[in-house]
């Protein structure tokens, strides 16, 4: 469904499955900040979609078609600072979650293009991380889109072997800090080179 922001006038789309037909529906644009209030019609016939846990009306976040998302799933802090200061100046839109079933909830709702992850976050561990436990098993379809980076302690930074058994695209020392920006960058740079041929041709043969 495509909608304009009342304030600004930017074209946002909507995903139809998130709306509920014959209902209220809140956001905020992402260019102004604006608080937009929708109707979803309700369809002519038959009981219209419910989203998982709520039954009338839902609120959420949505951004420009094409933008690139990164969820930063840290607790609040200044390397959770650095790293939204890093994604930004790569181009992508840092999002911070509220908390670990807040992130659970963006995961499911929206695509994100990064996924940086503490192990330790919101009080977890590796073993019962809950967002990890997430991601581990999804689709392909929808796993190869997301780069995911799994911080702790007791990694070593770019350690493929851990990152393949661990399900995540890379690890990274918390220790490494100071050199953030050029792991993350060239990560990102080598992900997206292996899959840009990939992404190219299943554009072309209309599955993607």
């Amino acid at each position: 469904m495509k909608v304009q922001c009342e304030n600004c006038g930017t074209t946002l789309s909507l995903p139809d499955e998130k709306l509920v037909p014959g209902t209220d529906f809140t956001f905020n644009c992402p260019k102004c900040h604006q608080k937009n209030t929708i109707n979803v019609p309700a369809k002519e016939t038959g009981p219209g979609p419910v989203l998982s846990g709520e039954d009338e009306g839902a609120a959420g976040e949505f951004y420009e078609e094409g933008s690139k998302l990164a969820l930063i799933c840290f607790d609040e802090g200044p390397v959770r600072d650095n790293l939204a200061k890093i994604m930004t100046e790569l181009d992508y839109i840092p999002v911070i979650p509220s908390s670990a079933r807040d992130a659970l909830k963006r995961i499911r709702l929206t695509q994100f293009s990064v996924v940086l992850l503490e192990e330790n976050y919101a009080g977890q561990s590796k073993d019962n991380n809950v967002i990890l436990r997430l991601i581990q098993p999804m689709d392909m379809t929808t796993r190869r889109r997301i780069f995911v980076v799994l911080f702790g302690k007791d990694y070593k930074t770019f350690d493929n072997m851990t990152a393949f058994a661990l399900s995540v695209n890379a690890v990274i020392n918390l220790s490494d800090e100071a050199q953030f920006d050029k792991v993350l960058h060239k990560g990102l740079t080598d992900y997206d080179h292996f899959y840009k041929v990939y992404f190219d041709v299943m554009r072309e043969i209309g599955k993607s």
